[in-house]
């Protein structure tokens, strides 16, 4: 079955080629039965390429095919680890910015405590005493 619409495109393209072709040369009649005939020739030239290379058009249709699949699939996967790879670095920065939080708050914790230490403890006057 797919085989008749490959051979019903190809005889539509062809026919619809002459068409144009017909109408093309519709307008110079002098050069109408030369360019019907080498259009023919050229028509009949590629179905004969076509036909006998099936195969290796076919084969290499496929090796195509199969190379665009395969260059897609790593991009997908490409694209999944660098996806992981962000999600990673997202955590890593949100873990690393709450830890320098805390270190902050610690330090101005400490700051603090060490300040009303100071202000607490009275200072002590010192009198040196001179030997006359």
């Amino acid at each position: 079955m797919e085989e008749n619409k490959k051979k019903l495109l190809i005889r539509s393209v062809i026919i619809g080629g002459i068409a144009g072709t017909i109408a093309v040369a519709v307008k110079s009649k002098s050069n109408y039965c030369s360019c019907l005939t080498s259009y023919y020739e050229k028509a009949t030239d590629v179905l004969k390429f076509v036909n006998e290379n099936r195969t290796e058009i076919v084969a290499q249709l496929k090796t195509t095919s199969t190379k665009v699949t395969k260059a897609i699939d790593e991009t997908n996967h490409d694209l999944k680890a660098i996806s992981e790879n962000i999600k990673h670095l997202k955590d890593s920065s949100s873990q690393m910015l709450s830890t320098v939080q805390e270190t902050k708050d610690n330090l101005v914790t400490m700051f603090e405590t060490c300040k009303a230490k100071l202000e607490s403890t009275p200072t002590q006057n010192i009198e040196v005493e001179k030997d006359v």
